[in-house]
């Protein structure tokens, strides 16, 4: 897959998605927005220092609100059980102690792509993917960093 113009651009790579690819975390931090800088540069530091580790990690995006209020981590995984692995190891418990004090709260949930559209590609006739099954999906709820 080629580079788009806008990752050509700024240097940074575009992370394609595709429908029936993996799972979605989508993490809202709740920001002091006086904490926001501290939270992005630990955010992005933790993400570079843990590239690799986590084997079905497939890619992260950290977004952050304009009022920087709140941040959205998208990350990609390849199934839930990488992603429980993820977040079950000592490498993601030492990642959440050096947030403490940046984040107000955390609400994690896991997401499958049902749909995906490109300005610049034809739109699909392809049918929608079976939607999962919310017994089988693990529970994540909102955590308030102590």
């Amino acid at each position: 897959m080629g580079e788009s113009p806008a990752s050509i651009d700024n240097r940074f790579p575009v992370n394609a998605i595709r429908v029936g690819d993996g799972i979605v975390l989508i993490n809202v931090f709740h920001l002091d927005p006086d904490q926001a800088e501290a939270f992005v540069a630990t955010q992005v530091g933790e993400y570079k220092r843990l590239q690799g580790v986590f084997p079905g990690s497939l890619s992260a995006n950290l977004h952050l609100s304009l009022d920087r209020t709140r941040a959205v981590n998208y990350a990609h995984f390849s199934s839930v059980d990488t992603y429980l692995a993820m977040r079950d190891s000592p490498a993601f418990a030492e990642h959440l102690l050096r947030l403490k004090g940046l984040v107000r709260q955390a609400e994690p949930q896991l997401y499958s792509v049902i749909y995906t559209q490109a300005a610049d590609q034809p739109i699909s006739d392809e049918p929608l993917p079976p939607l999962a099954d919310p017994a089988q999906v693990p529970s994540l709820g909102a955590v308030t960093p102590q």
